[in-house]
């Protein structure tokens, strides 16, 4: 096989994420949304804070539930929650180092915003039995090549297969369409409060 081919075969090949690549995780992640409206919003850090901030919820909650995913290549990731499992969690000791940090970063005004967004969005939760996607995307220097698409891919061949819904909060609109492609649908959008940017709630019905 070629070597552009085989590379790419890595980029698209999606597995389970190990304890032990959760710092790439986090750092996949952290690049991805490097220039994400809501997270900007909430702090205009850069993405070695971001990657800060999903290792710690990897960490703290979501490595336990095993819905985690990477490709072969450590090139993309996407962190799932499966049905029954709540998106909320309690605060641990990593997580008051890392509000530190966004004080250190916002201020308390950024802080107030964190406060807002959950007090907006948290009420709009499905309610449902669902798989949730918290996070999905590539780092910076390999978009635009697929592994996106992947890694949306085989996370709803899961739902399609156990015949879940699915839901999603997406902060981005240039992904809604890929979000559409594979099946997912707006089901509101939200203005964030304090000149913020607007937030899209997005539900996937399950397989028949």
């Amino acid at each position: 096989m070629p070597q552009k081919h085989r590379a790419m075969s890595a980029e698209h090949h999606i597995r389970k994420a190990s304890d032990n690549e959760m710092p790439a995780v986090g750092k996949i992640l952290g690049s991805a949304f490097t220039n994400d409206p809501i997270l900007r919003w909430l702090c205009d850090a850069d993405s070695s804070f971001y990657s800060q901030l999903y290792y710690a919820e990897l960490q703290i909650h979501y490595r336990f539930h095993k819905h985690v995913f990477i490709n072969e290549s450590r090139t993309g990731a996407a962190m799932w929650l499966p049905p029954g499992i709540s998106s909320r969690y309690s605060m641990g000791l990593r997580q008051v180092g890392l509000l530190l940090s966004m004080f250190r970063y916002g201020g308390l005004a950024g802080l107030r915003r964190g406060q807002i967004l959950d007090e907006v969005v948290s009420p709009e939760h499905m309610k449902a039995p669902h798989y949730y996607l918290h996070a999905i995307g590539a780092h910076l220097d390999f978009q635009g090549r697929g592994i996106g698409s992947a890694l949306l891919k085989s996370g709803v061949s899961i739902c399609d297969e156990n015949k879940m819904p699915a839901y999603l909060e997406s902060s981005n609109e240039r992904n809604n369409p890929l979000y559409e492609r594979y099946g997912f649908e707006i089901t509101k959008e939200l203005q964030l409060p304090k000149n913020g940017p607007k937030l899209w709630l997005m539900e996937r019905s399950a397989a028949i």
